[in-house]
């Protein structure tokens, strides 16, 4: 597929001599022999400032790529570019102050960054009450556009190939993106490892370990995706709609293989697994933007999504019979969010806030239950938020109220509860800050989990929901530090916790067939600590770079579970700039953690390493990979869980975690003068289904 991209490339080099643009750097002045550097990283009380230079810029292929190379301390980028915060919380990505997808980000052009922005807690409108907000600023142009074109290939039969388009007239602009993404991987799946304690009538319970031993594979899968964006800007207003499409197609994930029983309750038989997956999507995003006046505006954010999914599975083991299951599912989901600001001046801002999210789900079942369902969840909520920056430092409360209405089938229920956000942040300088946080809410579970449906998915195992789920409170807290004297080091340290509150669970209980998983609620308590230490150097005139972190993650998971565990991670990266060239390294310890909290599962990862070559220069980029170069297996993650009656452990298989080389090439070119960049169309995704899960 690459080839195929780079060829077009080159066809389309010859339409970019219309225009070439000079790169930005920062630069050192040179006076009576006394060399001032240019500070490209500044705390503060409520925003932290960093700029990128001209090599981390013109060596990244994506806004992730070029966040994972700046180091921010506040940030952590995984090896497959999630960018979370240090305690591994969700950041929301903004370009120019406009929401921003990982398909956005992707059809950036790099060398359009002039600083990013880091926020906690920012009661600026424009983010929409987003609680860690990274921003993109962008050059910004007079008329004109560009094109990207950018895709990858591995060595695993998996590629992807997109292209961006953005053309401004006036106080329009417009952009049209496409891309798709195929996989043909014949090493996915798993061997599954089970231990059933099954009550008898005489009180003892019979013991026994049912061992699934995959021998074949085979899977494939697609996704293709367009997307068109419309933006008008003034200086009081912005209005951005867009509008995508997401077509997914999965026709064969098919596993073959034999099971084990010991002691030898059924004798050794051979089984056939084969799932098929389809899912349309439609949606539509709004972003409206009104400045009323120098102290008053309103932000609304209305959003559409329609998803129609058609799944299907097909369970075939010697002796034990056939099991065929099927759903076919149409969701809808409407939200509207609208803000109103005040501000105060000196005396801070104000945000007057209402929410606004409606749900339907409607299935239908087929194979070994024939059986329809319907779900609606309703949730409506104002809310306010306070900040005030007073120096050093910055502070901001917000509450508010969330009423839901929940019906499914005959099934009608009402709750209300309130929701709570606190920071407070201070930092003496540029070079220090710390800060504090606490946030509680509740939330509403997903259609999925409520179907009363039971579904048998193979001999021994089936499966159903519970219509009766109300809502469940969360909470938590962190405290975070950071330290940057200079362009040359960087630290930063964070704790935090969370806790769940009425949880719901999966629950295991013995069935006339086996094991029935059922869904209850309340489960016993959960929570979870998170700490670390996470440090950046820069040498040699910052052309060598490194990182390292260290951090630990603790769980406390009560019945019926009753998981206690800790573990220990690490990791080190270093980048080296020589010219166009960049080279780097990467590895990460093997990792443990919690598989959420609703699951007893602890999962197992293996240790990964990497090492990249990148040529670039404004205009290409190639960068070529090459991970766990030393492992020829294909064993990957492996879960473990624990259960009264049931026990799992679930050794997965992938190409994730074995020897692999990858290939990335991007081609940028401009034309006219000044064009706004970074608002990217993207990849659009539809609601989830309602099919239980």
């Amino acid at each position: 597929m690459i080839k195929y991209i780079v060829s077009a490339a080159f066809i389309i080099t010859g339409i970019s001599v219309i225009a070439q643009e000079p790169t930005d750097s920062i630069k050192t002045q040179e006076l009576n022999e006394v060399v001032v550097e240019a500070r490209n990283q500044r705390l503060g009380a409520d925003v932290s400032t960093y700029i990128p230079t001209a090599k981390q810029k013109n060596a990244s292929q994506t806004a992730a790529d070029l966040l994972n190379r700046m180091a921010i301390p506040q940030l952590r980028i995984s090896p497959n570019d999630e960018i979370k915060d240090m305690a591994g919380k969700s950041v929301d990505v903004f370009i120019d102050f406009l929401p921003a997808s990982k398909q956005d980000m992707e059809g950036m052009r790099m060398q359009d960054v002039k600083k990013v922005e880091y926020y906690d807690f920012p009661t600026d409108p424009r983010f929409l009450g987003k609680a860690h907000v990274v921003n993109f600023v962008m050059q910004k142009y007079e008329y004109g556009g560009y094109v990207k074109v950018y895709g990858w290939e591995n060595t695993s039969n998996a590629g992807q190939a997109s292209v961006y388009g953005k053309l401004q007239y006036k106080r329009m602009t417009f952009d049209v993106a496409g891309g798709a993404f195929y996989l043909n991987e014949k090493h996915a799946g798993s061997d599954i490892y089970e231990t059933f304690r099954l009550p008898q009538a005489d009180g003892s319970l019979k013991i026994f370990e049912r061992n699934s031993i995959q021998e074949a594979s085979k899977w494939k899968d697609h996704t293709y995706w367009p997307t068109f964006k419309a933006l008008y800007s003034s200086d009081k207003i912005t209005i951005q709609n867009v509008i995508g499409a997401d077509f997914n197609r999965s026709p064969i994930n098919e596993q073959s293989g034999f099971i084990l029983y010991s002691p030898e309750v059924s004798q050794r038989a051979d089984y056939y697994n084969n799932s098929t997956n389809r899912v349309n999507s439609l949606s539509y995003n709004g972003y409206w933007n009104f400045i009323l006046n120098e102290k008053n505006s309103i932000t609304f954010s209305p959003a559409y999504a329609y998803s129609h999914t058609n799944t299907s599975s097909r369970y075939v083991e010697g002796g034990k019979g056939e099991y065929d299951n099927a759903a076919i599912d149409d969701s809808h989901q409407f939200k509207a969010d609208l803000t109103f600001t005040h501000s105060f001046g000196k005396w801070g801002s104000l945000n007057a806030m209402f929410q606004t999210v409606i749900t339907t789900n409607s299935t239908d079942y087929s194979g070994t239950v024939n059986t329809s369902d319907n779900a609606h969840t309703y949730r409506v909520g104002p809310g306010v938020q306070y900040s005030l920056t007073k120096g050093k430092v910055y502070g901001m409360v917000g509450f508010g109220y969330h009423w839901d209405r929940q019906e499914y089938m005959d099934y009608k229920d009402n709750s209300a509860a309130p929701w709570i956000d606190f920071s407070l942040q201070y930092s003496p300088n540029d070079s220090h800050s710390i800060r504090g946080e606490f946030h509680h809410m509740k939330s509403i579970p997903s259609s999925s989990y409520r179907s009363a449906a039971v579904i048998q998915s193979n001999p021994l195992m089936s499966y159903t929901g519970n219509p009766n789920l109300v809502s469940y409170g969360s909470y938590d807290a962190g405290v975070n530090y950071s330290f940057v004297p200079n362009n040359r080091f960087s630290l930063s340290a964070f704790a935090s916790t969370w806790i769940v509150d009425n949880r719901y669970v999966y629950d295991y209980t013995p069935s006339a067939t086996g094991i029935l998983r059922t869904i209850k609620q309340p489960g016993g308590s959960y929570s979870q600590w998170n700490y670390g230490v996470y440090g950046t150097m820069r040498l040699f005139d910052r052309r060598l770079q490194l990182t390292a972190q260290l951090n630990a993650t603790s769980v406390r998971n009560g019945e019926p579970y009753n998981l206690n565990k800790t573990q220990l991670v690490f990791a080190f990266q270093a980048n080296y700039f020589l010219g166009n060239w960049t080279f780097s390294g990467l590895y990460y310890s093997p990792q443990g953690y919690p598989d959420g909290c609703m699951v007893g599962t602890w999962m197992k990862t293996k240790a990964y390493y990497r090492l990249q070559a990148g040529w670039s220069n404004s205009t290409w980029n190639f960068q070529l990979q090459l991970a766990n170069f030393a492992r020829w297996h294909w064993r990957s993650d492996k879960s473990v869980m624990h259960s009264k009656y049931y026990d799992k452990t679930e050794q997965t298989f992938s190409i994730n975690d074995h020897a692999l080389a990858r290939l990335a090439v991007t081609y940028t070119f401009g034309f006219g003068k000044k064009v706004e960049r970074g608002d990217e169309a993207s990849q659009q995704s539809g609601v989830n289904s309602g099919i239980l899960k």
